[in-house]
């Protein structure tokens, strides 16, 4: 049986030059990792908080039943990029209709419907006014049995 024998030690020159288009490459995707990977640990729990939104600062208030959901709130926001500002809130299912004429009331504008039965969705998109920028969405929660999910999005013009 034939046996190799390896070293570190080696006198071969290294095959990359400065003015290979392959050293400029792996430079540039170097410097995207390293900033992409700085914006990444940039976000943390602290800094999810602060974009949990508030609907009074731009005129909209939630239905009177409805109750926030911080928890849930805070894990959409960690999945989401700066500098949108998100807001979840839940209601009974039964009171779709009710949160939906709540929200048409509030926003002057009439939901776009998806779905029928518990399947039903409701979203209205805000293009105009002192909420623009705002997407409601109405729908049966994947995460709380029973309940209606709020989320209200908010992306802030200009940013």
């Amino acid at each position: 049986m034939e046996s190799f024998d390896w070293s570190m030690n080696s006198s071969a020159p290294l095959r990359t030059s400065a003015s290979s288009p392959s050293s400029a490459v792996n430079a540039a995707v170097a410097v995207l990792v390293l900033a992409f990977a700085t914006i990444a640990a940039a976000q943390g729990p602290q800094d999810w908080i602060k974009r949990i939104l508030d609907p009074a600062k731009i005129g909209v208030t939630p239905p009177a039943d409805a109750v926030m959901n911080r928890k849930l709130t805070v894990d959409y926001l960690s999945k989401s990029d700066p500098p949108k500002e998100i807001a979840i809130y839940m209601m009974p299912i039964e009171q779709l209709k009710k949160a939906s004429d709540h929200f048409k009331t509030t926003l002057h504008s009439d939901p776009a419907v998806t779905g029928s039965g518990e399947f039903e969705i409701h979203r209205f998109d805000i293009t105009s006014g002192k909420a623009k920028g705002l997407t409601v969405t109405l729908t049966r929660s994947q995460f709380v049995d029973k309940k209606l999910q709020i989320t209200m999005e908010y992306m802030p013009p200009g940013k």
